[in-house]
């Protein structure tokens, strides 16, 4: 079994709770990971969000990429990814993942969900497939 935990990238999780104390600071976040790291965590999950959707979309919210790459040493940095509904193009995306693997000495771990925030999709300019549609998936299409 292994074991992990979702950094608060966002200032915490609580969505009725203002100040959780847990700032969305990239120095708050690289000493948590630190921390996890001499702990024994196995795995640090980061969320990737463009806005903050437990504090609201006006609060700050580090980019997930960005702090897994930075946060070193990070036990298994995992991104969520892709939020939005298009998908970025893959060759870019293994290169990103494998260049973040490099720098934590290969403890990059990368989870691949389907999105779920249209409101954000749509706010980044990003065209919104409906649930269904992407997960079965649009092989015809040029954006896969």
């Amino acid at each position: 079994m292994r074991f992990g935990f979702w950094m608060p990238v966002f200032g915490g999780w609580l969505r009725n709770v203002e100040d959780e104390g847990m700032p969305a600071t990239f120095a708050y976040q690289r000493e948590l990971a630190q921390q996890a790291d001499r702990d024994g965590w196995d795995v640090t999950l980061v969320a990737e969000l463009n806005l903050n959707d437990i504090k609201g979309p006006e609060a700050d919210c580090l980019e997930a990429w960005t702090t897994a790459a930075r946060s070193r040493p990070l036990p298994n940095a995992s991104s969520s990814w892709p939020r939005s509904a298009e998908l970025p193009a893959p060759a870019l995306v293994a290169k990103e993942a494998a260049t973040i693997d490099q720098i934590s000495n290969g403890r990059f771990t990368l989870n691949v969900v389907s999105a779920w925030w249209e409101a954000e999709a749509r706010q980044y300019g990003a065209t919104w497939i409906e649930h269904d549609e992407r997960y079965r998936g649009r092989r015809n299409s040029s954006r896969y």
